[in-house]
C-alpha cells in the first residue's frame, strides 16, 4: 500500500472483500507493473491523488465470488481486468469511450488495484482470458490496450505498413511491437543501446533494430529505401517528438500516447502539411481495445509479453526499483499466489 508520496510501500493486513451488487471478488493470481504506481509513489505528476492507495493496475486473477445481479457462470474464471472505471453516464460512455470520460479513473492509481491477495471489482471489468492463461497476461492490460488504441484505432494500421516504434524493448514500445507484428506490419524497432537490440534478437525479434543516435532519421530512410515509414508510435515525448515527424512518408500517421521526456516542443510545421501528415493523441483505450487484444492474444500467444522480472507480492518495493532502472526490458510481474511460477527471474 501506497501511504504517502515519496516513501516506500508498506504491507498492511485488510478484511476479505465482499462482493457488492454488480461486483465479483477476484483471488489475484498476478500484478503486472507500470510507470503508473512509480508516478503514484512519487506524487508530483500533477494529478489529483489520495493516499492511502492499493497500486496496480494489471491484474490477472481468479473469480472467486459473485455480487446480486451477476451471473454465477463467472466463478472460476480467469480473467484480466480493464483497467478503469468512468462515469458511466455521459456521451462517451454511452457510446463506449470510457477513456474520454472527463471522470476516467485508472486502477491502482485513482482506486484500489492488483497489489493484494483479493479485490473486489465491477463484474463488467472483467475479461476471461481462459483457465489456460499463463502469468504473463498480468501484463497485458494497460501497456496492449495503449498501444492497440494507438496503432488500431487512431494509427489505422493495416497489414504491410512500415512502422517505427520508439522504445521497443520496454513495456508499453514491446507491446506495440508484438501487435503490429501480429497484424502483418514491417517493424522498425528503435531502441535506447546495443543491449536493448540484443534483448529483443533474444526474444525472438528478427526485423530492423536501430539504435537511437544523431543519424537515426538517416537510418530509418536507408532501411525503407528512401520512403520513410507509414506510422510512428511515439510514447517519449519532446526529445523524439521532431524525428518522428522527419521519419514519416508521405501522408504518414504520428500516434503520440505519452511525455516521458517533456511535453513542450518546437515543431517545424512544413513537415507536417508539407507531407500531409496525420498527428492523433491516444490515451489507455476502451473496453473494446482490451477485448479485441484479447482475441489478438488468443490467436497470437506469440505475441504475449516478455516476463523479465517475477517478484513475490512481499517484495512489491524491490519490484517497483526493478522497473524504475530505464535499462530494464520487458514486463515485470507481483505474483500474489506463492504456489505461482513463471519464467523470469524468481526473487
Amino acid at each position: 500500500m501506497q501511504e504517502q508520496h515519496s516513501s516506500p510501500l508498506v504491507a498492511r493486513d485488510r478484511p476479505s472483500p465482499i462482493a457488492g451488487p454488480g461486483e465479483v471478488v477476484l483471488r489475484v493470481v498476478a500484478a503486472g507493473l507500470n510507470h503508473l504506481d512509480l508516478w503514484l509513489q512519487q506524487g508530483d505528476t500533477g494529478d489529483a491523488l489520495s493516499l492511502p492507495r492499493v497500486p496496480g493496475s494489471d491484474v490477472l486473477g481468479d473469480v472467486t465470488a459473485v455480487g446480486d445481479g451477476v451471473s454465477d457462470a463467472l466463478l472460476g474464471e480467469r480473467v484480466i481486468l480493464y483497467p478503469g472505471r468512468a462515469c458511466g453516464s455521459c456521451a462517451f460512455c454511452t457510446e463506449g469511450s470510457l477513456s474520454a470520460c472527463r471522470q476516467f479513473e485508472i486502477l491502482g492509481y485513482n482506486y484500489d488495484g492488483g497489489y493484494a491477495q483479493e479485490i473486489a471489482v465491477a463484474a463488467d471489468a472483467v475479461v476471461p482470458v481462459g483457465a489456460d492463461a499463463s502469468l504473463a497476461w498480468a501484463a497485458v492490460p494497460v501497456s496492449y490496450i495503449t498501444a492497440w488504441n494507438a496503432l488500431v484505432r487512431t494509427g489505422g494500421i493495416a497489414r504491410g505498413d512500415v512502422v517505427a516504434i520508439w522504445g521497443a524493448s520496454g513495456g508499453l514500445g514491446n507491446a506495440a511491437l508484438r501487435i503490429a507484428s501480429a497484424l502483418g506490419a514491417r517493424v522498425v524497432a528503435i531502441v535506447g543501446s546495443a543491449e536493448k537490440a540484443l534483448w529483443l534478437a533474444a526474444t525472438g525479434f528478427d526485423g530492423d533494430v536501430l539504435v537511437r543516435g544523431d543519424d537515426l532519421v538517416k537510418r530509418v530512410r536507408a532501411v525503407t529505401g528512401g520512403r520513410g515509414v507509414d506510422l510512428v508510435l511515439d510514447h517519449v515525448g519532446a526529445a523524439t517528438w521532431n524525428d518522428s515527424l522527419r521519419m514519416l512518408s508521405v501522408r504518414g500517421h504520428l500516434a503520440f500516447c505519452g511525455v516521458t521526456t517533456g511535453h513542450s516542443v518546437q515543431t517545424d510545421l512544413r513537415q507536417v502539411f508539407g507531407k500531409q501528415l496525420t498527428i492523433a493523441g491516444s490515451w489507455i483505450g476502451d473496453p473494446a481495445d482490451l477485448m479485441a487484444v484479447v482475441e489478438l492474444l488468443r490467436a497470437h500467444p506469440d505475441a504475449l509479453p516478455v516476463i523479465q522480472n517475477s517478484f513475490t507480492l512481499d517484495n512489491a518495493v524491490a519490484a517497483q526499483e526493478a522497473i524504475a532502472d530505464s535499462a530494464g526490458n520487458g514486463k515485470t510481474i507481483l505474483r500474489c499466489v506463492e504456489a505461482s511460477t513463471v519464467q523470469g527471474e524468481d526473487r
